[in-house]
């Protein structure tokens, strides 16, 4: 995979990346990827000389983990890659001083598989903070709030979980919260894939009555469903998720300047207008997914997991 420019390194915004070219392949159920540059290699680090960071030893090409297949989340056309999460990682990436990144594609119970062994330097993929994975890995952020909801067809009576019993829902592979909802609300047939668009295409063949994953993730299928309106949310979340930018445990500094980024995309309008143009408008979304949540602090300084990757569920 070919690393993309993401433009001048003194103008932390956002920029097209819809002159990629790319490719991924799948090694041992974990998507993977490389990158060059033109020196033709990706893997050497520097130090950016700006005062505002924080001594981050910086790679010449950022490799971040987001979905491929979410519309205004992370989607991958041909390559091109859109989404808020792709939106984030290049602003992170100008703010940083790193003028290339490489996406690689981030499965729900793959992601932290991605950090452990070091094929990606972030992941940004719909990635809810909770206190049993920040104990492991590191958080910036959280950058959005949203929760949990379900995708159905518009002629559909179901509108909240409790009128799932005897109704087949799918979730993705590996959700905690999809456990949850089961456990909460018997009755329910649960079935697992390993994407989130292998349910709504189960749901588009109906194979399904609903999907479940967060709103945020859920109202860009209700959008791009053709023909239009063809699906809808409950419009009321059961639970409450807030997005993450994940690193290793012990990248404690680089969060530091992640976060500083966050807020500085907040502060300039990027924030705003990235959550518009690819999540909607208040009235679409809410007041609580459209408003900048506060960030919390970067964890102290810390030495790096000791525990395996194992897939563990994760809530979203």
């Amino acid at each position: 995979m070919r690393s993309v420019d993401v433009g001048p390194t003194d103008s932390p915004a956002p920029v097209s990346t819809s002159s990629t070219t790319s490719s991924s392949t799948t090694t041992s159920g974990t998507s993977t990827s490389s990158s060059t540059t033109t020196s033709g290699t990706s893997t050497s680090s520097s130090t950016t000389s700006s005062p505002s960071l924080n001594e981050t030893e910086l790679p010449g090409t950022l490799r971040v983990g987001i979905s491929f297949d979410q519309p205004g989340v992370g989607l991958r056309e041909a390559d091109t890659y859109s989404g808020l999460d792709a939106d984030v990682a290049r602003y992170i990436a100008r703010y940083l001083g790193i003028s290339r990144i490489t996406f690689v594609e981030a499965q729900t119970d793959q992601r932290e598989t991605l950090l452990a062994t070091g094929q990606v330097d972030l992941v940004l993929a719909a990635y809810s903070i909770t206190p049993e994975r920040a104990d492991q890995i590191t958080f910036a952020g959280p950058y959005l709030t949203t929760g949990q909801d379900l995708l159905v067809p518009t002629t559909s009576r179901i509108r909240k979980p409790s009128q799932l019993s005897g109704s087949t829902v799918c979730s993705v592979q590996g959700s905690q919260s999809t456990t949850e909802l089961v456990a909460n609300y018997p009755g329910l047939h649960l079935t697992v894939r390993p994407r989130i668009s292998d349910c709504v295409d189960l749901l588009k063949r109906d194979k399904v009555d609903a999907v479940t994953s967060d709103a945020a993730i859920l109202a860009g299928f209700a959008r791009a469903s053709t023909p239009p309106d063809e699906w809808r949310t409950s419009g009321k979340p059961f639970t409450r998720e807030r997005w993450g930018v994940a690193m290793r445990r012990e990248d404690t500094t680089l969060c530091k300047d992640v976060r500083d980024a966050l807020a500085a995309m907040v502060e300039d309008g990027e924030w705003k207008r990235s959550v518009r143009d690819n999540l909607g408008t208040v009235k679409q979304i809410g007041k609580r997914t459209a408003t900048p949540p506060k960030l919390q602090a970067c964890p102290e300084p810390r030495p790096a997991s000791t525990s395996s990757s194992d897939g563990s569920p994760s809530s979203s």
